[in-house]
């Protein structure tokens, strides 16, 4: 068996098992080591919005040809959980009524799959690679864990070079896996939580000013990303 193929299906038969352990992100000490944060009624929310260069280095998925990302933490108050959802939250361009829900990682990862095998116009070969890390945060000195992602290409016998990666359906559910394993979990909370949300806005919006509106505590709250 070729290695890529080898590499590509380890990729396959690994989602299931680390689908969801570990979702999310560590959250920073507090609210206000965030750009935007805001409080109300004991808990507190801080977010900032991510540069193409920060997606970069975070993601092996290219999210910077669809959609904006955005870093969410959450801090419920004492003996008060929050009930988390990324549907919760809506990300306006400032000053207009032109607003976009969060978009999930299926719903990403399926529109850059199509997007790259139609740009490529062949049936490249998928090289897929996904570990497991887990250690100590050297900042926070939290314990943290995930999934370690690489997507590439690969070009056989009389195919065209220039193929775009990530193009497979294979591929796709590797980049469902990251962005999955990244985003903000829907759950409970009782405890500090983060992760990313995705928001698909056009390249003309992405250049305006935005700010994320979310209700906390009942509170509705605006926080104005840079």
């Amino acid at each position: 068996m070729k290695p890529a193929t080898v590499l590509t299906l380890l990729a396959i038969l690994t989602l299931p098992m680390l689908a969801g352990d570990g979702k999310g992100t560590a959250p920073r000490g507090s609210a206000s080591r965030y750009s935007a944060h805001a409080e109300a009624d004991g808990a507190s929310i801080g977010a900032v919005l991510l540069t193409p260069r920060d997606v970069h280095k975070t993601f092996s998925t290219d999210l910077t040809r669809c959609c904006l990302v955005v870093e969410v933490a959450l801090y419920p108050g004492k003996d008060r959980p929050l009930d988390v959802s990324p549907d919760d939250f809506i990300l306006r361009l400032a000053g207009t009524d032109t607003a976009a829900k969060p978009s999930s990682p299926r719903l990403l990862a399926t529109q850059l799959q199509k997007k790259n095998a139609n740009s490529a116009g062949i049936d490249p070969v998928a090289e897929v690679h996904v570990g497991y890390e887990s250690g100590t945060d050297p900042m926070t000195g939290q314990r943290v864990h995930g999934v370690e992602y690489g997507v590439g290409v690969g070009v056989g016998v009389g195919r065209d070079p220039g193929a775009a990666p990530a193009s497979t359906i294979r591929d796709r559910d590797v980049m469902e896996l990251e962005l999955d394993e990244k985003s903000l979990p829907e759950e409970t909370a009782r405890a500090p939580v983060a992760g990313y949300l995705y928001f698909s806005l056009s390249k003309d919006n992405k250049k305006a000013a935005h700010q994320l509106e979310y209700t906390l505590n009942g509170q509705k709250v605006s926080l104005k990303l840079d």
